[in-house]
């Protein structure tokens, strides 16, 4: 993958990593603690992502996107959105599909970074491939709690 093309899917995976972020910033506004407490916990881990991309498109000469601030709006205003409309089942429904989503966009992201030999593509699948998997516990955490409610 050349620069261009990575720095391109760098800013725009850490666009959608704010507007994970923007869903669980109202974490306190959930009547259910083990919901709040998750999702107080999802938002520290979408900051590690956002830190970690940031860092990298850093590392590597980029800046990160002007269309960050957007996603981070974007998800701030669905999340207000979802929680005033719909009920706490279909909050955890709707996230859930989105992780699901998060999850499958990083495994084609890193499925080709891995493609390339080039080491720098290789450190950088190492740490994509650990928002993957965060990514895929929070769907997974998600998809339980909907069975217990």
């Amino acid at each position: 993958m050349d620069d261009k093309k990575l720095m391109k899917e760098l800013n725009k995976i850490l666009t959608l990593e704010h507007g994970h972020l923007g869903m669980y910033k109202n974490f306190m506004e959930h009547e259910d603690k083990e919901i709040r407490r998750a999702f107080r916990r999802f938002m520290e881990v979408e900051e590690e992502h956002i830190g970690k991309l940031n860092n990298i498109i850093r590392n590597f000469g980029g800046k990160p996107s002007l269309t960050v601030d957007g996603g981070d709006i974007i998800g701030k205003m669905f999340g207000i959105t979802l929680n005033t409309i719909a009920d706490a089942k279909e909050i955890l429904k709707t996230y859930s599909f989105i992780e699901k989503k998060a999850h499958e966009g990083y495994f084609k992201f890193v499925s080709q970074l891995e493609q390339d030999a080039q080491e720098r593509n290789q450190f950088i699948a190492e740490i994509a491939a650990s928002n993957m998997l965060e990514a895929q516990l929070m769907q997974l955490w998600l998809d339980n709690k909907m069975q217990t409610m």
